[in-house]
């Protein structure tokens, strides 16, 4: 009986060159969201941000919260009310 030898250690796989961008997280609020990590953006306060897709379909500016968590971008930008469609 010969034993399979694994091709990826479970250690090597943050050092994948393949490793996708694009991920499901879950937020602090409790909402999951796929978001394409290549791609971040400057929010006019200051914070690097980077827009999430719910399962509804709606994009969702996110930030990293502390060192492991994150959460919608709106919960802690100083400008969010700015940001916000104007009624009519």
């Amino acid at each position: 009986m010969t034993k399979s030898i694994p091709t990826t250690k479970p250690w090597m796989e943050p050092y994948k060159s393949e490793t996708p961008k694009i991920r499901t997280i879950k937020l602090k609020c409790g909402v999951e969201v796929t978001v394409n990590f290549g791609a971040s953006k400057k929010c006019e306060c200051g914070r690097q941000i980077w827009f999430g897709m719910t399962k509804q379909k709606r994009w969702m500016p996110i930030c990293l919260v502390g060192l492991a968590e994150w959460d919608t971008h709106y919960a802690d930008c100083p400008l969010a009310k700015s940001f916000r469609k104007k009624e009519t």
